[in-house]
Formats: structure tokens, C-alpha cells, sequence
């Protein structure tokens, strides 16, 4: 026994030692690059919010909102704008729970759920005090994080003429002479979806604290964050006592761009209790020889608990990389080549051929959040049985579940897809009670045909079949939907000639029914496939040359991240949401245009030729150069532009270089020196900070961001 337990023991001791001290360094240096790497991340979700806002602020659309003396019900075209552009861009709008756009100047109130006069709020006394506070804060943008007050509810759903001051917001107001206000906006964060980023942290042992000047703006461990506050704010790394008598080993960083002030740590104890089983161990052994061997296999499997912690994790980070290789299939993103080196790389043997199955759920909401969250659980749980019979791995791609199958024999294929949706139908029936359509395609043989077997698969879901039951499930096999295709030229020339002509006479209400009209004369045709992405291509372009038609550049249409809008819209397959984005996002703009012009009038020849000289040259000409092309003094000229643009010559030329540039940084593959290059500036720098004066950013990153 002695022999036995006395070796034990000490080697006990000093393993608990060793665990302890190595443990101990590697937490420290992990918290480092963890902490480094959170700020980094709510920083860049942050500043981008910041920097959203602030040049929102300036468009016209907020303007014309603070403009407005009388509640506008009306302008509904003008409040949607607006709408769109509080709600943020698409990067953006999962961190926004909300907007509260109160024009103090002329009361009344705008926000998610409606518009209403000031005198109509219905939690006035609340709102009058949150403006008060904003009021007496010397910033004109700042972030607030209202705790005590409670959201304007009633059950679950919001109150009606309500204003929302409750939770983390993004302050904005702009200053109407001494404490007075014009108008103050609110930007309501979703605190659940900023709390999410830092679950896997979380799930690792590392809390997390948000603070804006000593204020708890987001937390998950309020002991952590108490201690912290405690012990006077400061960056680095620090070593605190929270009031429940637990140390942290905290890091915190302050954030530039939002001046947010952010704290990662983990508890200290919690390395001397994992390691406390080694001690616990063996001392056992004194108590009875015969729990040495259970307390061995204990000590293994503490020992263990990092290993599989690690492989989890290895295991989880393989499954991403196979889910974006299958997106990136989808998208059409990888050559066979490409393809073929990965499935080498995972050691996956391909199929000589194979089938996509797609699924959504048809009462899971209309939100892709709420498809994603249920699909979530769906493959938190997959069957192994299930997942050995999926080709790489099963993938949430924007709504829809998506499974490729494959087989090494071509008649096989379908019986092998049969019963593959048989078993994946009953396992989601029973795991989750939901009822799905699903749609699968042709079968095809090569891998890169993977983005068009997607495209027939969506093409299946859609199907009315797939839409009529909505109490049960149901499947569009897209052979099917494919043979009872009817006809073969079905464009309509005459729907489109009136269409474009509704569009050139301004009457956007009238060519909004034509185009529902063409839509639905598509389905009931049954276009798929091929056919109607070039049907749908064909009609936007007709709509996209009335512009050009009558002397209006696309760059002058549309904003600089519509450029790929044809693309996007032809890969939408639901009939509402094509008509929305082609009426939203097409018709609207080109209208509105057209309008604008119509209403300025065409202006003087020589403000026309001017124009166009400025255009040609890319803004890189001179007065002088511009007066002798067209035989006039130079003051002469500029009298005509300050009369009739109310602009100088020189903001002319700063205004359509920053185009060209915008335009280049956004279509084109050209160094930002290459650019610079092309709009004759004498060096790359001079070129950044005039870019950065006009836009706030650098083109760089303007480039990254509108790319996303």
C-alpha cells in the first residue's frame, strides 16, 4: 500500500503543481489574443454603426424628415425612405432592434411602429424625461444604455404611440440654439444579438464587459464587472476581487473609433479546481485501495476534458470549412479544380452522380432569423446515421435547409434520394414538429453544377404545390416541375414596350401592376430555369436602357452598392419578394430620376456642355481649359454655375472625381495607386485624403465595406 499510494500522492501534488502554473500561463496568454480579438470584433460592429448614423444624418431623407412641420401620413414614399435608411444596410440591421425619430422641432414622433404627434405619446412623462437627460449630455452622438427602464409592452407586444428609451442605443441630436433640440434620434441595439458573438468565449470560460465611461453598457458576468469597476478603470491587464470574493484576470482594451471601453476575463479559480482532482486522487487511494482503479479512470477522464474541449472545437471549426465549401459551391465561387483539391484535402471520395435537397419551413415566421434558429436545432441534433448518408455536410444557405446525396450508380440515385428525404422528413417531424416543403432537383454529375441544381431546387420549393398545404408537408420534384413546363418563347413584347413607357411618363403606380402582371403571366407560363433568368434579364435590361435613352447615366440612377443589382434580383425566386426588390429597387429609382429631371427642366446648353466636358475628362480639367473649349471667360462661367447649380466650378470637379473614384473602387479590380493613377493625382496619399475628407472613410475600406 505504502509502495502504492505514497508515490501517488506526491506525484499528485506536483502534477497539481505543474497544471496549475501551465494552465495558469496559457489562460493569460489566450486572454490576450482573445481579448485582442472580441474588441476587435464589437469595435468593427460599433464604429460601423457609428459611422452609418453619422452619415445618415446628412442625407436628404432625415433632412426632409426634420423639415417636416406637420405629421407627414402621406408621403409614404418619403417616410420609406427614411424608413430605410434608419433601419441600417443589410450588415447592420441584425444589431438594430429599433428607431426613435422625435422631431422636437415641430412635434411628432416616427419610429418602427408608427407616426404620430408628440401630444399623442402615450408614455409621455417617461419620454420627456429620457430627453431631458439627452439634453444635458454635451455630445451631439454618443451611446447610452438605459437599464432601469422598462420597454413600453403590453403581454408581449409593443404599445401603440409608445417611444422606446429602454436598453443600449445610439444617441443622435442635433442642436436647435441654446438646450433646445431639433430632433433626437434613437438607435436601439438587439442586446441578444450583440450577447451571441460572445457565446463561444463564454462557452470557454471568458466573460465579457462593455463600458462607456463607467457606464455597464453590455455584460455577462456582473460579478466580473462589478469587481472591475471597483478597482478603478484601467487598460491592461489586472488581477481583481469581485464581492463575492472570486479573482478575475481581466484584459481591457479601449476602442478608438466608438471610445468604448472593453474587459475579457475568466475566473483564476477555476484552473486550482480543475486541477484539484489530481490531490482529490490521490489521497483516495489512502482511503481504500480498492478505488484506486475508479479513481485512476476519474483522473483520466479529468485529464481528458481539455482534449475533447480541444477536439470539439477542431471538430466544430472542420464542419464551418466544409459549410462554406458547399456555400461556395452553391455560389459558383470554386473551379472543378478547386473542388476536386478540397474533397482531396478531406479525404472525400466523390459519386459519379448526385441530387440537392432543399427545405424551409412553412410556419416558421417570414423572417430568415426564425428559419435559421429552427434549422439550428434541426442539425444541432442530426442523426450520425443521417449525416454519413450527406455529401460533405448539411448547410443552412440563406432560408433554406440544403443536403446534397450522391451515388456511384446512376440508376440507384433516386432510390438513394428517396430514402434519404423519407427518413430526413420523419426525424424532423418528430424532433421538431415542423412542417416543411421541400424541392430537389435533376440529378447532375459534376460538382460545379452545384449552383444550378440550387437554382432548381428553389425552383421547386416555390412551386404553388409547395405553397397551397400549408398544414402539411410536401415535395416538388423539379423532373416533374420541369415536364409540365408548357410553351417556349413566352416574352412578352407588348407587356414590356407599355411597361418602359409607363416608366418614361413617371407613373410609378401603373408600372408596378405591369410588372406584377409580366410576373404572374411568368408563373403561369411555368418559365424556369435558364428561361426565366434570361426573361427576367431581358426585362431589367429594358428598364435599365431608359435612362441611357434619354440622356441619364446609371451612375446618376442608382447608389454606388447597387451596381450588381441584376444579379441579385434574377437569383430571387419568390414572386413578392422579386416584385419588391424590382419595384424597390429599379423602378423607384429610375423613376424618381426621371421625375427630378423633368422638374429641374434641362437646364442651359452651357451647363449641359459643361457637364459633359467634366464627365469626359473624369473631372481632371481646368476653368481655363473649360472657357477656351467653349469660347467664354472663365468668371463668366463660374457666374453661370453659382446661378444656375448653386455650385463652384471646384466642388463640381471634387464632386465627379469622388464619382469616378466611388465608381472605380466598386466595379473594377484597380489598385487604389491605380485609380489615383487615372485621376491625375501627383501622389497616392494626396488621392486618400481627399477621398477620406469627402467620405469619412478611407477608399479602401470603403471598398471592403460596400463589397460585404
Amino acid at each position: 500500500m505504502g509502495l502504492v499510494t505514497i508515490p501517488l500522492v506526491v506525484m499528485g501534488i506536483v502534477s497539481y503543481g505543474i497544471y496549475v502554473r501551465g494552465e495558469s500561463v496559457k489562460n493569460q496568454l489566450t486572454l490576450k489574443s482573445y481579448s485582442d480579438e472580441i474588441a476587435r470584433e464589437y469595435e468593427n460592429i460599433f464604429s460601423s454603426l457609428k459611422d452609418y448614423y453619422i452619415e445618415t444624418v446628412s442625407t436628404e431623407e432625415i433632412k426632409w424628415l426634420e423639415r417636416q412641420e406637420e405629421v407627414p401620413y402621406s408621403k409614404y414614399s418619403s417616410l420609406k425612405q427614411a424608413q430605410k435608411a434608419l433601419e441600417g444596410n443589410y450588415f447592420m440591421e441584425k444589431y438594430i432592434d429599433s428607431f426613435e425619430f422625435i422631431n422636437l422641432n415641430h412635434g411628432w414622433v416616427f419610429n418602427d411602429y408608427g407616426l404620430f404627434p408628440y401630444e399623442d405619446i402615450r408614455n409621455l412623462e417617461e419620454t420627456e424625461q429620457f430627453i431631458k437627460e439627452q439634453k444635458e449630455i454635451p455630445l451631439s452622438i454618443f451611446w447610452s444604455n438605459r437599464m432601469e427602464t422598462e420597454k413600453p409592452l403590453e403581454g408581449r407586444m409593443r404599445l401603440t404611440n409608445t417611444v422606446d428609451s429602454s436598453g443600449m442605443q445610439l444617441i443622435i441630436k442635433k442642436e436647435k440654439g441654446i438646450s433646445t433640440l431639433s430632433y433626437l434620434l434613437s438607435v436601439c441595439l438587439d442586446e441578444q444579438a450583440l450577447i451571441q458573438l460572445s457565446n463561444n468565449y463564454k462557452n470557454m470560460g471568458y466573460d465579457l464587459a462593455i463600458l462607456n465611461h463607467g457606464q455597464i453598457f453590455l455584460e455577462t458576468n456582473e460579478g466580473m464587472t462589478q469587481g472591475y469597476l471597483d478597482s478603478g478603470e484601467k487598460d491592461g491587464d489586472n488581477i481583481i476581487t469581485a464581492s463575492t470574493g472570486k479573482k478575475y484576470r481581466v484584459q481591457s482594451i479601449t476602442g478608438k473609433s466608438s471610445g468604448l471601453t472593453y474587459v475579457v476575463g475568466y475566473d483564476k479559480d477555476r484552473v486550482k479546481r480543475d486541477a484539484g482532482v489530481f490531490v482529490l486522487a490521490s489521497f483516495a487511494v489512502l482511503v481504500a485501495f480498492g478505488l484506486l482503479l475508479v479513481l485512476v479512470r476519474l483522473t483520466a477522464m479529468a485529464f481528458a476534458k481539455p482534449l475533447l474541449k480541444l477536439e470539439k472545437f477542431v471538430d466544430d471549426q472542420n464542419t464551418q470549412i466544409k459549410e462554406l465549401l458547399v456555400s461556395n459551391m452553391i455560389k459558383g465561387e470554386l473551379p472543378e479544380e478547386k473542388i476536386e483539391a478540397e474533397l482531396r484535402r478531406w479525404e472525400i471520395a466523390p459519386y459519379v452522380v448526385y441530387r440537392m435537397i432543399a427545405m424551409i419551413c412553412k410556419d416558421c415566421g417570414g423572417t430568415e432569423g426564425s428559419h435559421g434558429e429552427e434549422y439550428g436545432k434541426i442539425l444541432a441534433r442530426f442523426p450520425e446515421t443521417l449525416l454519413q448518408k450527406v455529401f460533405i455536410t448539411p448547410i443552412i444557405y440563406r432560408d433554406k435547409l440544403v443536403f446534397l446525396v450522391g451515388s456511384d450508380k446512376e440508376l440507384e440515385i433516386d432510390i438513394v434520394t428517396a430514402e434519404f428525404y423519407k427518413e430526413l422528413k420523419d426525424y424532423i417531424k418528430e424532433e421538431s414538429g415542423l412542417v416543411i416543403a421541400s424541392g430537389i432537383s435533376q440529378p447532375f454529375h459534376k460538382l460545379h453544377h452545384v449552383g444550378r441544381a440550387y437554382s432548381e431546387c428553389a425552383e421547386a420549393l416555390y412551386n404553388k404545390s409547395n405553397q397551397e398545404d400549408m398544414e402539411n408537408s410536401s415535395l416538388v420534384l423539379f423532373d416533374d416541375y420541369l415536364m409540365s413546363k408548357q410553351g417556349s418563347n413566352v416574352y412578352d413584347m407588348i407587356m414590356e414596350q407599355e411597361l418602359t413607357q409607363a416608366i418614361i411618363s413617371c407613373n410609378e403606380e401603373e408600372a408596378i401592376r405591369l410588372m406584377e402582371i409580366i410576373m404572374e403571366r411568368m408563373e403561369s407560363k411555368r418559365v424556369i430555369g435558364i428561361e426565366r433568368s434570361l426573361y427576367v434579364t431581358r426585362l431589367l435590361t429594358a428598364m435599365l436602357n431608359i435612362p441611357e435613352t434619354l440622356g441619364i447615366g446609371l451612375a446618376d440612377v442608382f447608389e454606388s452598392e447597387q451596381y450588381n443589382v441584376m444579379s441579385q434580383i434574377t437569383q430571387i425566386y419568390d414572386k413578392k419578394k422579386a416584385m419588391d426588390a424590382i419595384s424597390g429597387q429599379i423602378i423607384h429609382p429610375i423613376i424618381s430620376k426621371l421625375s427630378k429631371k423633368k422638374q429641374e427642366g434641362e437646364g442651359s446648353e452651357i451647363v449641359k456642355e459643361l457637364l459633359i466636358i467634366l464627365k469626359e475628362s473624369r473631372g481632371n480639367v481646368s476653368l481655363n481649359e473649360c472657357a477656351e473649349r467653349m469660347n467664354y471667360h472663365p468668371n463668366y462661367l463660374s457666374k453661370i454655375l453659382k446661378k444656375e447649380m448653386g455650385m463652384t466650378f471646384t466642388e463640381m470637379i471634387n464632386e465627379e472625381k469622388l464619382k469616378q473614384a466611388k465608381y472605380m473602387l466598386l466595379t473594377t479590380e484597380y489598385s487604389i495607386a491605380e485609380i489615383s493613377e487615372k485621376l491625375q493625382y501627383n501622389n497616392v496619399q494626396n488621392f486618400i485624403r481627399f477621398f477620406k475628407n469627402h467620405e469619412e472613410v478611407t477608399p479602401a475600406a470603403f471598398r471592403k465595406e460596400h463589397l460585404k
